[in-house]
């Protein structure tokens, strides 16, 4: 079975007040300056501060044009999966491979980003290009369409940043239709980086959610502790979460988190990384180290843990370098019974937390 069908098979198991700005619709005759000014460096690398300043000069001021709709490049979602090619790369399609109109696409389509060699990034959701929009896709391009959230723990880590922030803001569109001021229907500008009420003019952006994501070593730094919820996959551990609320400090919600989830003490909260994630919504997933006091009893929520459990580091290394080497045969040696546990695959910032600890 090749790798493609094998991700196939689990993918069932891991499913799991403002400024007032002018609205940017899309208008065929309206150039973008900043596309004009810069033809002349398009052939080589732009650098990171020019690409910034043309991407804010489109959400901003000029809008989509059809001079950046037929420049760019897009990442296709259909119901909510990207169109990937069998390493698990984004199949990107140029637009003229879509064989739609600009008006058309700009209602279904949201501006990602910029390549470094000049090119847009769009994503696009094809349902509402029609019934035979999917096959029409497929014909053209050299992928398919996966599941959603095993293709963020298999693409390369650049490529699911931005499925990540497509799905996320795809989502907020849908959920966002009308003004939370005045409750009257809001549009979206043409590059989907916000909407603006009908009747007051209110400017509303996607929202995001800060979640504490801690990684825990006892005090003598010779074990970890992992947990695991009901929606993981089969066998799988990883780090304890939860939301910060409102008034909290990042450390304090974790130690809260910890004292609620584990009934432990955290002595020491170091920062490590952080990450965008879509599941549920929108959260910025902001990753920790912590120590606590290794002498305290677990006490595990079981409303909110399946189970929490201390593993040496060794074992933990030993699960690492497997779902490393092989991640596809790792989460399947579990189902058949030779694997007794594993850590988050790559793409999750679970895995990028052990990771960074164990290289500490």
């Amino acid at each position: 079975m090749n790798s493609r069908n094998v991700c196939h098979s689990l993918a069932a198991a891991l499913r799991f007040g403002s400024t007032k700005l002018n609205r940017s619709g899309w208008n065929p005759s309206r150039r973008c300056h900043s596309i004009s000014n810069m033809s002349g460096q398009l052939g080589g690398q732009l650098s990171y501060v020019q690409r910034m300043k043309m991407l804010q000069n489109l959400r901003e001021k000029t809008g989509i044009t059809e001079e950046v709709i037929r420049r760019g490049k897009c990442l296709i979602y259909y119901k909510g999966d990207p169109l990937l090619t069998d390493n698990f790369s984004i199949a990107w399609m140029d637009f003229d491979d879509l064989q739609t109109e600009p008006k058309l696409f700009l209602e279904n389509a949201m501006l990602l980003g910029m390549a470094e060699g000049g090119q847009f990034q769009f994503a696009v959701q094809i349902v509402g290009f029609g019934k035979e929009s999917k096959q029409a896709v497929l014909s053209k391009s050299q992928g398919s369409f996966t599941d959603f959230r095993l293709s963020l723990m298999m693409m390369p880590t650049y490529e699911a940043s931005l499925a990540s922030k497509a799905k996320a803001i795809f989502n907020w569109h849908r959920r966002n239709t009308h003004c939370a001021k005045c409750g009257s229907p809001s549009i979206r500008n043409s590059t989907a980086s916000c909407r603006t009420c009908h009747k007051c003019e209110e400017v509303w952006y996607p929202t995001l959610s800060p979640v504490g994501i801690v990684l825990v070593a006892d005090n003598t730094k010779s074990n970890l502790l992992l947990v695991r919820q009901g929606r993981h996959p089969k066998g799988m551990y990883s780090c304890i979460a939860g939301y910060v609320d409102s008034g909290e400090t990042l450390e304090e919600g974790i130690r809260r988190e910890v004292a609620e989830e584990v009934g432990l003490t955290v002595l020491s909260v170091d920062y490590k990384a952080s990450q965008h994630w879509s599941f549920p919504t929108s959260n910025l997933m902001i990753g920790c180290h912590a120590i606590v006091n290794g002498n305290e009893t677990l006490d595990v929520d079981t409303s909110e843990l399946e189970d929490a459990r201390w593993f040496s580091v060794e074992e933990v290394r030993r699960s690492l370098d497997s779902i490393k080497t092989n991640p596809l045969e790792t989460m399947s040696a579990i189902k058949e019974g030779t694997n007794q546990f594993f850590v988050p695959p790559r793409g999750t910032l679970a895995h990028s937390l052990i990771d960074a600890w164990l290289s500490g």
